[in-house]
């Protein structure tokens, strides 16, 4: 037969089990994990946790790429992030200082770089003219 203490004010739960408790299967049913957030949150907040971000929010750069990244994330004229070119051209400026962390070769950096440059080239357009 087995029972169940408490310890530390409830805080911790220690079970005690006898061996025919434990020769069988087990019958707790674990609760269901709460999915990961991702990206977004749920309340349309940016997740600055999400390791889908590479760390990007936290390394030397990082104040710049919040910035660029909250002004894309909440901008609402079209294109979207239009207005956003003084933060990323400082992002881009702040990557440059740290070659070695924000290293341009890599497996796919060069399919990204040239969707970033044509974004950018729109974006130059619509702000700049042709």
């Amino acid at each position: 037969m087995s029972y169940c203490k408490q310890f530390n004010g409830g805080k911790d739960k220690v079970i005690f089990a006898s061996k025919e408790d434990l020769a069988g299967p087990s019958k707790i049913q674990l609760p269901e994990s709460d999915p990961a957030p991702g990206l977004i949150l749920p309340n349309g907040d940016i997740n600055w946790n999400c390791p889908c971000l590479g760390g990007m929010a936290t390394g030397p750069c990082g104040v710049e790429f919040r910035e660029a990244f909250s002004c894309f994330h909440y901008s609402e004229v079209e294109p979207k992030g239009s207005d956003c070119y003084e933060a990323f051209s400082q992002m881009q400026s702040c990557f440059s200082k740290y070659p070695t962390v924000y290293n341009k070769s890599g497996d796919n950096d060069d399919d990204e770089l040239d969707v970033e440059r044509e974004a950018q080239m729109k974006v130059d357009e619509e702000k700049f003219g042709k």
